[in-house]
């Protein structure tokens, strides 16, 4: 973890017209998420869908999600779980 909070993850890159972005991604993502800039290993900036600030205590309070953050890579929890 970070001393920001965040933490550094596995992630993939893509190269897509904001025109795609705009039409189709942003509108077909669910409320609690959004398109954020965050900052890659090499200094440089990117979009992201992220999980929006005001929704991360209330979320991880309910239990419907949780913290993986730990494991650094979305399919080292999809190997874990099994």
């Amino acid at each position: 973890m970070h001393e920001s909070g965040s933490a550094s993850v596995a992630g993939e890159l893509y190269d897509l017209p904001l025109k795609v972005l705009r039409d189709h991604l942003v509108p077909a993502e669910p409320a609690e998420l959004e398109i954020g800039v965050i900052e890659l290993e090499d200094g440089s900036a990117a979009l992201a869908t992220v999980l929006r600030d005001a929704m991360v205590d209330p979320l991880l309070q309910s239990g419907d999600i949780r913290d993986i953050s730990y494991l650094g890579d979305w399919r080292e929890f999809l190997h874990r779980e099994g």
